[in-house]
C-alpha cells in the first residue's frame, strides 16, 4: 500500500552494514560505562584510521591486513594519549565538560587527517578480497565477507575479554561501582586507559569496514565522515541506554536494515540521515533519559569572571575599562577594512563577523540556558538556503534576511522541544542528529535548491548602498552584529537573562521562585536560532553561490570552539573566539600552525589550564594590574547569623514589608491567589504516597497546617520529610490530595504552586551558583514584574524602568539583611551560613503565603544555627505566612512549632503539640533514642525578642 520494496536482500545487506555499526556502537558504549562520557571523538577517531589505511595500501603498497593493524595499533595509542592526556587531567571535572572536550579532539583528529599527505590518485577504498558470491538476486562482494568475518569475531573476543579474564572483570566492576572496586585494589584509572584503547581501535577497525561498504572514493575531496558513523554508532548504543552491549548490538543491526530500505526505496540517500534523527528523538523522549551528570552540566561550561568590585573600583577609571575596550574594538573594526584594502580580505573579516554571531549563538544556548547544542551552524544553514529559496522565487534581499531570522526562530524551537524533558549529554545527542540530518536532507530539499546542487543569494542594491563591494557588504555585517552584541548584553542584564542563568544552575530552585523552566529553555532556544540563523541569511549573501555541504557539522563545532575559546558565558567572548579562530588565519595567514592553533588543540588547552578562556586571561590581567596600584581588600569573611541580623537593624529602615509586598501581588493577580476560604487549612495533604521502584519513600501520609501556623517535621534520615516536600512542591510525581489555600494542585507544576503562594527553602542551600546575591533576589522579584522579551532585547524604557525599580528593591533587601557586603558576590562564593540569610531574603522578596523549609540549619556552624530559629520567627511574622519546617535540630524546631508530626518510613507515627509528640514512646522509640534527655542540650535556645514596630530583621 505504501509502495516499499522490501527484500530478502535488502535485509541481507543492511543487517550486514548493521553489523559495522553495532561494532562502532559497542566502543562508544564501553566508553559510557566506564566514564559516564559521550565520546564525541569516536567517529573522528575510526575516520582517521581509515584515511591512514588507503594511504598505506594505495600509496606506499602497503599489504592491506599490515596496514589495519597499525592504524590499529594508532587508534589504540590515539585512546590512551586521550585518556592520559585529557580524561585525567579532566577527571573530577563535570561530565560535560569531558563532552566539550571529546570535541575538541575530534577537531584535532579531523585537522589531522586533512594535513595527512594526499592520495596521489583517484580510486575505491582498498578491500584485501576479491570476488563475488550470488545466490539468487543477492550478491555479497568482498566488503560484505570483510564485516561478516571480522565484527563477529571481534565481538566473540570482546565477549570472552570481558567475561573471562581478569582485566574484562576488572572493566566491569569499575563501571559497575568504582568506589567499591577501587576498594578491591581496582585501579579505576588504568581501567579507564584500558577501555579508551578498546574503544578506539573497534572504531578503527569499524571505519576501514564502512568505507568499502559505503563506495567511499579515496583521493578527492568529501564530506566528514566522522559525524556520520558517530549519529550511527549513538542510535544504535541508544537502544540498550547505552550501557548495555547486547542491545548495542541489536540496535546496530536493526538500524543497518532501516537504512537498508531506506536507501533501496527513494533517491535522496540523505534521507536515511532524517529517519535516523527520528529514530534518536523516539528513543531519547519515549526513555525518558534523565542522568545526574546532566544537573551540573551547564552552568560548569560557563566562564565565571568573579573580578571583585572592590578591586575593579579601587582605581581611578578601573570601571570604564571593559567600555574602553568595547569602543576602542569598535574603531579597529570600522577602520579594518581601510587598511586591508582587497576585496579577499574583506570578505575573510566578514565572514569572521558572522561567525562570531553563530558562537553568541552558542552563548545564549549553551552559556546561559545550559543545554549543550551541537547544532548551530546547520540553524544558519537554514537560514542561507531559505534566503537564496526566497531570492530565487523573487523576493529582495533584506525582506528575505527577516524571513530567514524568523524562519530560524521556529527551527530552533522545534529543536529545543526535546530539552523540555532531557538536557546535557542526551539533548547533546539529538542535536547532533538534527546537524546531521540538516546537511544531509533538510538543507538539500527542494524547496531550498529547485532540484540543483548549489543555490545563489547575489548581491543588490539598498537604496544608496550597494551591496556588490566587498567592503559595504563586510559594514552591513559589522551593524549587524553590534546590534546583536547590543541585544544580549541588554538581555543578559534584564531579568530575562538571570532566569536564564537561574534555570541553568538550579531548576527546581529556580521553578521555586516562580520561573517557569519550560518557558526559559524554549526563550533560549528561541533567541539563539534567531540570531544563528541571522548570521546564516547573511552568509548566504556574502558567499553568493553555495550548497548544502558548507553547514557540516564540523563548523558547529567550530561555533562552539569559537565560544569556549573566547569565553562561555560571556557576550564579548565568541566575538574574541572568532577573531582567534577565524581572524587570526585571515590576518597572518592560514598556515598549517595556525590552523592547529586555532582548532580543537587551543579549546582543549584552554580547557585544561584557562576554562575560562581568552576573555578570562584578560580579565586576570586587568586584574594584576589594577592590584599593582591598590589596596588590596581584606578578605570576605562570613559573618554569625546574629551578626548579620544586627547589622541589619542598624543600617536599613528595611524595605517594604512582605505582608504589604504580597497584598500588592494578591490584588494584581486575584485569580491566581484567591483567599483562604473560612476554617480550610493553608496547606492540606490527604493521602501522599510516592514510591522510587518498588519502595515505598512515602505511604499514606496526611498533614494539615493552618494559616500563620509553625509546623515541624521531625524524623530519622530516610523517613520521608524531604520526599514529602518534594511532593507537595511538585518536584517528584505521586499520588494524594494536595490543597494550597483551599486549592487543589496535586497536578500543577512547581512554578505554578510558587505563583499561588508556596516558596520553597531547599536542603542544599545551592541557590544559583553564578548569580550575584542582589541578581538572586532580582531573580525573586520577577514574580512581581517579569521581564518581556522583546523589551529587554531592545532597552526600550518601560524595560529599564522596571530594571530599575527591581534593583532598587533588591538592594534595599539585600541591605536590610545586612548582605551589603556580598551584595556583588556570587552566590557559589559564598559560605553556607550567608548562602541560607541569602534564601531568606528571596523569600521576603517573594513573599510567600506557605513556605516549606528543608533543614534549614543543614551546614551551618553552632552558633549560626542558634540565632536561625529567631529570624525565622521573625521572618514568619513579616511575611504573615504559614511554615512547615523540617529539621533535625530538635530543640531548635520544638521552639518555633506550634504542631509536630514525626515521620518514620515513610509514614506519620505522631501529631500534636510538641512536648506531646517528643515523649510520644513510639517517637522516642524511633527517633529520639532513650528519652528527653537525648534531644537536650547544655545550653537552652533563647527565646527570640519580640519584633520592633519598624519592621526591622532583629536576632538575640
Amino acid at each position: 500500500m505504501l509502495a516499499i520494496t522490501i527484500s530478502p536482500e535488502i535485509l541481507v545487506i543492511g543487517a550486514i552494514t548493521g553489523l559495522a555499526y553495532a561494532a562502532l556502537a559497542v566502543g562508544l558504549v564501553l566508553v559510557y560505562r566506564a566514564t559516564r562520557v559521550i565520546n564525541f571523538a569516536h567517529g573522528e577517531i575510526g575516520a582517521f584510521g581509515a584515511a591512514l589505511v588507503a594511504k598505506l595500501v594505495i600509496d606506499e603498497h602497503w599489504n592491506f591486513f599490515l596496514a589495519a593493524a597499525f592504524a590499529a595499533l594508532v587508534g589504540g595509542a590515539i585512546g590512551a594519549a586521550i585518556d592520559v592526556g585529557i580524561v585525567r587531567r579532566l577527571f573530577r571535572a563535570p561530565r560535560l565538560v569531558l563532552v566539550v572536550a571529546t570535541i575538541g579532539i575530534a577537531q584535532v583528529l579531523f585537522f589531522a587527517q586533512a594535513v595527512l599527505p594526499g592520495i596521489n590518485r583517484v580510486a575505491q577504498y582498498p578491500t584485501p578480497l576479491s570476488g563475488t558470491l550470488s545466490i539468487g538476486n543477492l550478491v555479497l562482494r568482498s566488503q560484505h565477507f570483510m564485516v561478516m568475518m571480522c565484527v563477529p569475531a571481534l565481538v566473540v573476543a570482546l565477549a570472552v575479554f570481558l567475561n573471562r579474564t581478569p582485566y574484562g572483570l576488572a572493566i566491569r566492576a569499575a563501571a559497575s561501582n568504582p568506589d567499591a572496586a577501587e576498594l578491591a585494589a581496582i585501579s579505576t584509572r588504568r581501567v579507564s586507559t584500558l577501555v579508551w584503547v578498546l574503544a578506539a581501535v573497534l572504531s578503527t577497525v569499524t571505519a576501514i569496514l564502512i568505507n568499502p561498504l559505503r563506495g567511499t572514493i579515496v583521493g578527492i575531496p568529501s564530506v566528514a565522515l566522522g559525524p556520520g558513523l558517530l549519529l550511527r554508532a549513538l542510535a544504535a548504543g541508544l537502544v540498550g541506554r547505552l550501557t548495555s552491549l547486547p542491545l548495542a548490538l541489536a540496535g546496530g543491526v536493526a538500524l543497518g536494515v532501516v537504512e537498508g530500505v531506506v536507501f533501496a526505496n527513494v533517491g535522496n540517500p540523505g534521507i536515511a540521515d532524517g529517519v535516523i534523527l527520528v529514530l534518536v528523538l523516539a528513543l531519547v523522549l519515549a526513555r525518558g533519559v534523565r542522568t545526574g551528570d546532566d544537573d551540573d552540566g551547564g552552568s560548569s561550561l560557563s566562564a565565571r569572571l568573579r573580578a571583585s568590585a572592590a578591586r575593579a573600583s579601587a582605581v581611578r577609571g578601573a570601571a570604564w575599562t571593559p567600555r574602553i575596550a568595547a569602543i576602542a574594538s569598535l574603531a579597529a573594526a570600522v577602520v579594518l577594512p581601510l587598511v586591508f584594502t582587497s576585496a579577499a580580505r574583506n570578505f575573510l573579516f566578514s565572514r569572521t563577523l558572522l561567525y562570531a554571531m553563530v558562537a553568541l549563538s552558542v552563548t545564549v544556548i549553551t552559556g546561559w540556558a545550559g543545554q549543550l547544542s551541537l547544532c548551530q551552524f546547520a540553524i544558519a544553514g537554514f537560514g542561507s538556503m531559505t534566503v537564496a529559496g526566497l531570492m530565487h522565487r523573487g523576493m529582495p534581499f533584506l525582506p528575505a534576511v527577516v524571513y530567514a531570522t524568523v524562519g530560524g526562530v521556529l527551527v530552533a524551537l522545534l529543536v529545543g522541544a526535546p530539552a523540555l524533558r532531557i538536557r546535557g549529554l542526551y539533548l547533546a545527542v539529538t542535536t547532533l542528529a538534527f546537524a546531521v540530518a540538516a546537511r544531509g536532507w533538510l538543507l538539500s530539499a527542494d524547496v531550498f535548491t529547485d532540484g540543483q546542487t548549489t543555490v545563489e543569494a547575489p548581491r543588490q542594491r539598498v537604496g544608496p548602498f550597494d551591496l556588490h563591494s566587498q567592503r559595504t557588504y563586510y559594514y552591513l555585517c559589522l551593524i549587524a552584529l553590534v546590534a546583536v552584541v547590543a541585544a544580549l548584553s541588554a538581555l543578559r542584564r534584564s531579568g530575562i537573562g538571570r532566569t536564564l542563568i537561574a534555570v541553568r544552575d538550579n531548576e527546581p530552585g529556580a521553578a521555586s521562585f516562580t520561573v517557569s523552566p519550560t518557558v526559559a529553555k524554549l526563550t533560549a532556544f528561541g533567541v539563539a536560532g534567531g540570531v544563528a540563523a541571522l548570521a546564516g541569511a547573511l552568509l548566504a549573501g556574502l558567499r553568493v553561490q553555495f550548497g548544502a555541504d558548507a553547514f557540516g557539522v564540523d563548523e558547529s563545532l567550530r561555533a562552539i570552539a569559537m565560544a569556549i575559546i573566547g569565553g562561555l558565558g560571556t557576550v564579548s567572548g565568541p566575538v574574541l573566539g572568532a577573531v582567534y579562530v577565524i581572524g587570526a588565519p585571515a590576518l597572518i595567514g592560514d598556515t598549517t600552525g595556525v590552523r592547529l592553533l586555532t582548532s580543537g588543540a587551543g579549546l582543549l588547552v584552554l580547557l585544561l589550564y584557562a576554562p575560562d578562556g581568552l576573555l578570562g586571561l584578560l580579565h586576570r590581567a586587568h586584574d594584576a594590574v589594577v592590584m599593582r596600584f591598590a589596596h588590596e581588600p581584606a578578605p570576605l569573611e562570613s559573618p554569625a547569623t546574629r551578626e548579620i541580623g544586627k547589622s541589619a537593624a542598624r543600617r536599613s529602615e528595611g524595605p517594604t514589608s512582605g505582608a504589604e509586598r504580597r497584598r500588592r501581588r494578591d490584588e494584581s493577580r486575584a485569580e491566581e491567589l484567591p483567599d483562604l476560604p473560612p476554617g480550610a487549612a493553608a496547606l492540606r495533604v490527604v493521602g501522599a504516597t510516592v514510591r522510587f521502584g518498588g519502595v515505598h519513600a512515602l505511604e499514606d501520609v496526611s498533614i494539615e497546617a493552618h494559616h500563620n501556623e509553625v509546623v515541624g517535621l521531625i524524623g530519622s534520615n530516610g523517613a520521608g520529610k524531604s520526599t514529602l516536600l518534594n511532593l507537595v512542591g511538585g518536584y517528584v510525581p505521586g499520588t494524594g490530595a494536595i490543597e494550597l489555600l483551599g486549592v487543589d494542585v496535586s497536578r500543577v507544576p512547581p512554578h505554578h504552586r510558587a505563583r499561588r503562594g508556596m516558596g520553597r527553602i531547599f536542603q542544599d542551600a545551592r541557590l544559583f551558583g553564578d548569580l550575584t546575591v542582589v541578581e538572586v533576589v532580582q531573580v525573586a522579584l520577577e514574580s512581581d514584574e517579569r521581564s518581556e522579551l522583546v523589551p529587554a532585547m531592545l532597552g526600550l524604557p518601560p524595560s529599564r524602568r522596571a530594571e530599575r525599580r527591581k534593583a532598587a528593591a533588591a538592594s534595599d533587601i539585600v541591605h536590610f539583611f545586612g548582605l551589603g557586603t556580598y551584595a556583588n558576590t556570587p552566590i557559589g562564593d559564598l559560605s553556607t551560613g550567608t548562602r541560607r540569610i541569602a534564601e531568606l531574603a528571596c523569600q521576603l522578596a517573594l513573599a510567600p503565603r506557605v513556605l516549606l523549609l528543608d533543614e534549614p540549619t543543614a551546614g551551618v556552624a553552632q552558633r549560626e544555627s542558634e540565632a536561625f530559629g529567631p529570624l525565622i520567627k521573625q521572618i514568619q511574622a513579616e511575611l504573615g505566612a504559614t511554615l512547615v519546617i523540617v529539621e533535625h535540630d530538635i530543640p531548635l524546631v520544638t521552639s518555633i512549632s506550634d504542631r509536630l508530626y514525626c515521620m518514620s518510613a515513610g509514614r506519620v507515627i505522631a501529631e500534636g503539640l510538641p512536648d506531646k509528640v517528643r515523649r510520644d514512646p513510639k517517637v522516642i522509640a524511633a527517633y529520639l533514642g532513650t528519652d528527653e534527655r537525648a534531644i537536650r542540650r547544655s545550653g537552652k535556645l533563647r527565646r527570640p525578642r519580640k519584633a520592633r514596630k519598624s519592621g526591622k530583621v532583629t536576632v538575640s
